[in-house]
């Protein structure tokens, strides 16, 4: 009897530790829908400042001395935004950093304390009439691939919605969804995926 409960207690144990390495898949079942393929380029310079090897082929430590290519799926409806694109713009990274958000787990809702950033950014667009805005969605590697990708778009998405609500036209954003393919932080610690769950923007600036 005692070799049984020894037996059953190593075959619980294996069991549980293998549901912990496996992936969590995500929460909400995604739309189907054919996905169009963007090719992004994501510079070095976007890279976070901390160790560890942050982007997808990135180099160790963070350095960010080249480029990365990165392929993602686009929501199709996005199309409807940022129709005054001319892709002749040159984009800024830096100007609004401080203004980056971060979203609780699962969540696409702006945070009451990060609603102040997005007001920052809508002032500045206010201000400059010829420069746009693209926003990116980001998660933490939690959920599957396809869903982080979905939830990163309803992340930039709620964003976006806040800048109309203020005054920005939609012709002016833009949205795209990393999901999960652009940790700021590496890591497997909350700390981390609270890093990693943000929307950005990225400033664009007429050419001429």
């Amino acid at each position: 009897m005692r070799t049984l409960i020894k037996i059953f207690s190593v075959v619980v144990l294996v069991v549980i530790g293998g549901c912990k390495s496996q992936k969590p898949v995500g929460l909400t079942k995604i739309p189907t829908m054919t996905p169009i393929v963007k090719t992004v380029t994501v510079p070095g310079p976007a890279q976070p400042l901390g160790g560890g090897n942050p982007l997808p082929g990135g180099n160790p430590g963070g350095g960010g001395t080249g480029p990365t290519i990165v392929e993602i799926p686009q929501d199709p409806l996005n199309e409807a935004l940022g129709n005054n694109f001319s892709g002749n713009d040159i984009e800024d990274r830096d100007t609004f950093l401080a203004q980056m958000v971060h979203f609780d787990y699962d969540s696409s809702s702006i945070k009451p304390s990060d609603l102040t950033k997005v007001e920052i950014v809508a002032q500045h667009l206010i201000q400059n009439p010829t420069h746009k805005l693209m926003v990116e969605g980001h998660c933490d590697e939690r959920g599957t691939e396809d869903y982080n990708i979905s939830l990163g778009e309803r992340r930039a998405l709620a964003v976006v919605d806040e800048l109309i609500r203020l005054g920005i036209n939609q012709g002016r954003v833009r949205t795209t969804s990393y999901g999960e393919k652009v940790p700021m932080s590496d890591g497997l610690t909350e700390q981390s995926f609270a890093k990693n769950r943000r929307g950005e923007f990225v400033l664009l600036k007429p050419s001429n």
